[in-house]
């Protein structure tokens, strides 16, 4: 019987902390977001407004970011923004 008790203490243990992984990652998935869209208005903004190329615009900033990122950064904001055409190959 005391198996069973302590097995079943143990189950829910595991449980809360199961959960708690769950939603501290979802957070911090939700903050990473939040973040790439930040980053991705800025690159709007230094390619739409400034007229730079990507590859200028992080080049100026002296960040490491692959050209990959900033792509999908930059389509992020827009996406989320409403801005039309998210898909820019010219840049």
């Amino acid at each position: 019987m005391r198996a069973r008790i302590a097995a079943a203490q143990r189950d829910q243990r595991i449980s809360r902390l199961a959960t708690k992984l769950a939603v501290t990652l979802a957070r911090r998935d939700e903050a990473i977001q939040r973040w790439d869209r930040r980053v991705g208005d800025v690159l709007i903004e230094l390619t739409r407004v400034e007229h730079l190329t990507l590859d200028d615009a992080v080049a100026w900033s002296g960040i490491t970011l692959t050209k990959r990122e900033a792509r999908r950064m930059r389509q992020l904001a827009e996406s989320q923004s409403g801005e039309a055409d998210p898909i820019d190959t010219t840049t």
